[in-house]
Order: structure tokens, then sequence, then C-alpha cells
């Protein structure tokens, strides 16, 4: 005899909890951030360390150098951000 004889009803549809696979996306924001952040250092060491122009002071040269170097690395960091993300949805 049980101390609850209406329990045993509710009890029978609670079935035990199942584990689901979890699948991680990666962010894109930061893919693009490192990537342009990376371009952008690659871009001002260019100028620094590259040939003198007669026609630009160093800072120009750095902007010039710096800003495609920004956009190009972004663009890298949101082409492997595609490639990750296409290799964690299996």
């Amino acid at each position: 005899m049980s101390l609850f004889p209406g329990a045993r009803g509710i009890l029978e549809g609670v079935t035990t909890p199942q584990r689901r696979p979890v699948s991680r996306r990666p962010r894109m924001v930061p893919f693009l951030a490192t990537g342009a952040l990376i371009g952008l250092i690659v871009g001002v060491l260019l100028a620094y360390f590259g040939p003198a122009s007669p026609y630009a002071s160093p800072a120009q040269e750095m902007i010039v150098m710096a800003v495609p170097g920004a956009l190009v690395g972004g663009l890298l960091g949101g082409i492997l951000y595609l490639v990750a993300e296409r290799f964690t949805r299996r």
C-alpha cells in the first residue's frame, strides 16, 4: 500500500531525460576582428620596415598600408569563419 495512491497515474508518462548532441557554432565577429587586427599590424609593419617613399610621410605610408591590410585581413577572417562553420555542422 502506498502513501500516495494517486501518484502512480501521474508518473506513468514521465520518461528519463535523453542526451542530445550539442554543436557549438563559431561566432563571426571574433573571426573578423582578429583578421582585421592582424592585417592592420602586418600593414603597419610593412610600411615601417619597407622602403621610404619620397612623396609621402611615414604616417601616410602606414595609413595607406594599414587600411587595405585590415580589409584583406577581415576578408580572410570571414573566409576562415565560413570554413570553421562548415566543419562544425557535421
